[in-house]
């Protein structure tokens, strides 16, 4: 922690040094200084010399205005904290609501709706909600041929036996579930 002189204590010219009116870049130490910057930070970030920035971080008037800001940050916090705590986050309320009536809504169709589509549709989105998501895997057979059952199967399908037989035929047969 920096050694932070009494005022009686300063000399003249850093007392001289001090600003006498809040500026824009003094604003903007005075956030970073809340938001827990170091000096050097400061200084790196807003393009100033580490003994400039010290200098106005141990002003009375940088300490009463960033103790005022602190208060008031602190004050807006506790507030808003316990808003939320008496009367829940507005935006939260708002879509428990509703989140209710759109439940209703699919309650209303599930028992209503005048199409089995419709309703089968209602069914499967709020089992999809609740976590009963429908299996959409694929279940792939596949079955080897002998050359006598393919030469059956061409036979039944109106092929010639005459074509050239350069290639081993392989029939596969696909299943959905």
């Amino acid at each position: 922690m920096p050694l932070v002189k009494p005022r009686e204590l300063k000399s003249i010219n850093s007392i001289n040094l001090e600003p006498d009116k809040l500026s824009s870049k003094m604003h903007v130490i005075i956030s970073m200084d809340i938001a827990g910057y170091t000096g050097n930070q400061i200084s790196e970030a807003i393009g100033m010399t580490a003994g400039r920035v010290s200098i106005i971080r141990n002003s009375p008037l940088f300490i009463q205005e960033r103790d005022r800001k602190r208060e008031e940050l602190h004050a807006q916090v506790i507030s808003k904290k316990s808003d939320k705590i008496v009367a829940g986050d507005p935006v939260e309320m708002a879509i428990k609501e509703l989140a209710l009536r759109a439940v209703g809504t699919y309650d209303h169709l599930l028992d209503n709706a005048k199409s089995e589509m419709v309703k089968k549709a209602t069914a499967d989105a709020i089992l999809d909600r609740s976590g009963y998501k429908a299996h959409t895997d694929r279940t792939v057979v596949s079955v080897e041929v002998t050359e006598r059952m393919a030469d059956r199967f061409e036979r039944v399908l109106g092929r010639s036996l005459e074509e050239p037989r350069s290639v081993k035929k392989v029939t596969t047969i696909t299943q959905d579930r």
